[in-house]
């Protein structure tokens, strides 16, 4: 296949390239950082202490990325953590349509048409690697400027800076994308990696005697009112930057030490940004999302940072039973949203939400729809979300041992119809469809 062949051309320019010597090194670096007429000192000066903004240069990205495809089986978890910040999951992503290929205009329609020809025509060594170590390359797709924010404030800064600047900025949560989507080339990278850690300490049991029965005017028993009116009791906020690792680990580390009594709606990878993965719907095929919806349906309240550089946090403050439409929760009929009127603040103890100023012309009950499923990154940067806890499921592993091969392929059939029945026809198999997940 053409994936196939593609792996096996890239392998075979990792072991002709290796890592690239000092003096490629310093042949590939751009000129003095990306747009050194900007005054970036403005921005850093209104950053917080542990935030970081710096230079990157496609000599980084060979550095610390290449190595990890050149192994057996590469592995996202050791691309998160890279010190430049621009790791991507499949190293050809740092080129547009994926493929390295001098080219100043990427057809869309046939993205793999020209592919095919250089597959079958190329030299290897000759043509791949001059591509991919040319920093010039009209295809090269790599922000060279990324910010490493640690707070909202610091988020607020960049985007009001690329807002005077006429900037475009890419955000990356964590980076999980087999399009690439958070690289862009002539754009200020947001690298939320090292954004604050919320999920660790962020699960809030809900206790109903302790609140009123209308939502605060600073929103901060939002989620915890429509938890309870979603017959659940406890939520967990996760971080801008924060996967689904740090969030299952969180949990289960509440569940040792508390009695398991909790269960994360989330995606299969580790990798995955909760964010991500639920502003595209959010497909929970290995967690309960036949019994508790989507990705998108596990949202209470979410934070953000919009286009006009304003904080915001908004949420569902009234809702009505829907049960005789034939819901299991409350039918959303209001979003309401604050808006943080000290945005410089870096000291989250210190925010302040308030009613939105009468010249904000944002509709929350709007962005709400278009937020979750609209894809990550389009409305504005995420600082961090409320996500819905559920009861513990208790699950029950198997372990299918595969016979010799000429054996494999009757039972696979076996099994593949019997995965397909559970999921669409459970009462075929005396499976009721409560029990069904």
């Amino acid at each position: 296949s053409f994936s196939d062949a593609a792996h096996f051309l890239l392998l075979t320019v990792l072991g002709i390239a290796g890592n690239p010597s000092t003096a490629d090194a310093a042949s590939a670096s751009p000129v003095s950082g990306w747009r050194s007429d900007l005054d970036w000192a403005a921005l850093t000066s209104k950053l917080s202490s542990s935030a970081s903004l710096i230079d990157t240069s496609l000599d980084d990205y060979t550095d610390e990325c290449m190595p990890e495809f050149s192994e057996p089986s590469p592995t996202t978890h050791a691309l998160i953590d890279q010190p430049s910040g621009m790791c991507l999951p499949h190293l050809l992503l740092g080129w547009e349509m994926s493929w390295p290929r001098p080219s100043e205009n990427h057809h869309m329609d046939q993205p793999y048409v020209q592919a095919y020809f250089d597959l079958f025509g190329l030299d290897p060594t000759a043509d791949f690697e001059s591509w991919m170590s040319d920093p010039t390359n009209p295809s090269l797709n790599l922000p060279y400027k990324v910010l490493f924010p640690v707070v909202a404030s610091d988020v607020v800064a960049a985007v009001n800076f690329a807002k005077e600047n006429r900037l475009e900025i890419s955000v990356k949560n964590s980076g999980h994308s087999y399009q690439g989507a958070s690289s862009k080339k002539d754009t200020l990278l947001l690298n939320m990696n090292r954004y604050t850690h919320y999920a660790p300490t962020g699960i809030t049991d809900c206790d109903a005697s302790t609140l009123d029965t209308t939502v605060a005017e600073d929103m901060s028993d939002q989620p915890c009112l429509l938890s309870l009116a979603k017959n659940k009791s406890s939520t967990i906020r996760v971080g801008g930057g924060e996967n689904f690792d740090k969030a299952y680990r969180a949990v289960v580390a509440a569940n040792e030490g508390g009695g398991y009594k909790y269960h994360l709606v989330g995606g299969a990878a580790g990798t995955v940004s909760p964010m991500g993965w639920s502003f595209q719907g959010g497909l929970p095929g290995t967690m309960a999302g036949r019994l508790y919806g989507l990705g998108v349906d596990q949202f209470v309240q979410i934070e953000m940072v919009l286009p006009n550089g304003v904080h915001v946090k908004f949420g569902p403050t009234e809702w009505e039973d829907a049960s005789a439409e034939g819901f299991i929760v409350p039918k959303t009929k209001v979003v309401t949203g604050v808006c943080r009127s000290n945005p410089d603040e870096h000291d989250e103890e210190k925010w302040i939400w308030e009613r939105c100023p009468e010249d904000f012309d944002i509709d929350f009950n709007d962005l709400w729809f278009a937020v979750r499923g609209g894809g990550g990154g389009t409305w504005g940067v995420i600082t961090s979300v409320l996500l819905q806890l559920h009861d513990y499921l208790p699950y029950t592993p198997y372990l299918f041992n595969r016979p010799p091969t000429d054996e494999c392929s009757p039972i696979t059939t076996q099994f593949s119809e019997f995965k397909f029945q559970y999921m669409n026809t459970p009462s075929l198999l005396n499976v009721t469809k409560e029990h069904s997940l």
